[in-house]
């Protein structure tokens, strides 16, 4: 079954004999190709850019139309009919600009350099607004061995350098404190153990025993012989093996910052979440929409029916019919515009 829709067409003398159109009535010009809307007053032109040749353009005349050259003189231009005469209203290259750079003015994110600070193309200066050093200026301080490459151990200023010795041995300390943050195997054992590994780490609890007794929330390693205390730091993170979980320490108590401490909140037609390992989030019934224990349907409305089918329109035959023949679609029966 054909669906059509057809607006009113003729030729252009024809629209013109004719006068404007409705309000909102669409007519095409089947010899120019132009699609026109009317106001009940004038008839507007909405219709595609013209194209073509320069020397096949109409006569201007029709105020708001286009006419792009799309091939010979002048190719690329695209013109404006004003009414009276055609204005072209792009450019393709400089020549068809007036002014120069010093017309234009900076903007938020770049802006001109000035011709005196180029040399060959090239910006020869810096400047943070205060201080301007030439580029001649900046090699020569950067060249000068006398302010550059120092080694200065003591000193921590932005100019200071550091021999390899004393970059390794800093490495070693910061080493010292992160090696603790890696893992512990447990947090919840109040004895040490019997047998532990080198290296085994344990966050001890309150009321430990043994060697732990009054060493609570500290990190205790084992280092093949006795055990190490660390205290921790602010920020010092770990995982705990036992329990899969990540804790940090907030410089009172480990708290745990990984396995869904998060935060969930039900967004827009949700309801549930909170805060823990399971979080459950159920759809809420909105307008259409009806929510049971392990289904989400539809509503019936006004021309919709919902039945065994699934939804399915209320239609009348007529206006709107259903053709099982071709896709099982609704179509609509030709709709014509008559002509001009």
């Amino acid at each position: 079954m054909a669906q059509t829709i057809r607006i009113r067409r003729g030729t252009k003398t024809e629209l013109i004999a004719l006068g404007a159109l409705l309000t909102g009535e669409m007519g095409l010009c089947t010899d120019t190709k132009e699609v026109y809307i009317g106001d009940g007053i004038a008839n507007i032109f909405v219709g595609r850019v013209l194209s073509g040749t320069e020397a096949a353009r109409p006569n201007a005349g029709v105020s708001g139309r286009f006419y792009y050259v799309t091939s010979g003189t002048n190719v690329g231009y695209l013109y404006l009919d004003d009414g009276a005469v055609w204005e072209r209203v792009n450019a393709q290259k400089l020549t068809d600009l007036t002014g120069t750079l010093d017309d234009i003015a900076d903007g938020t994110t770049y802006a001109k350099v000035k011709k005196s600070d180029l040399t060959n193309g090239q910006v020869n200066k810096v400047s943070d607004g205060t201080n301007t050093k030439s580029a001649v200026e900046i090699k020569t301080h950067i060249d000068d061995s006398a302010k550059h490459r120092l080694i200065n151990d003591a000193g921590t200023t932005i100019t200071d350098l550091w021999s390899a010795q004393k970059i390794n041995n800093e490495i070693e300390l910061a080493k010292h404190n992160i090696e603790p943050q890696a893992s512990v195997k447990d947090q919840n054992l109040t004895a040490p153990p019997g047998s532990p590994t080198t290296g085994d780490r344990y966050i001890i609890p309150a009321s430990a025993t043994g060697a732990w007794v009054s060493q609570t929330t500290k990190i205790a390693e084992w280092n093949g012989a006795s055990w190490l205390f660390y205290t921790p730091q602010t920020g010092w993170t770990c995982y705990v093996d036992d329990e899969q979980k990540v804790y940090s320490w907030n410089g009172t108590a480990w708290v745990r910052t990984g396995g869904a401490l998060q935060t969930i909140t039900a967004g827009n037609g949700l309801t549930g979440g909170g805060q823990a390992d399971t979080v459950s989030i159920t759809v809420g019934a909105g307008n259409g929409i009806a929510v049971g224990t392990t289904t989400v349907s539809a509503k019936a409305g006004k021309g919709i029916l919902v039945n065994s089918t699934g939804i399915e329109a209320n239609i009348d035959a007529s206006s709107i019919v259903y053709d099982a023949g071709n896709g099982n679609r609704l179509m609509v029966s030709v709709v014509d515009g008559g002509t001009f």
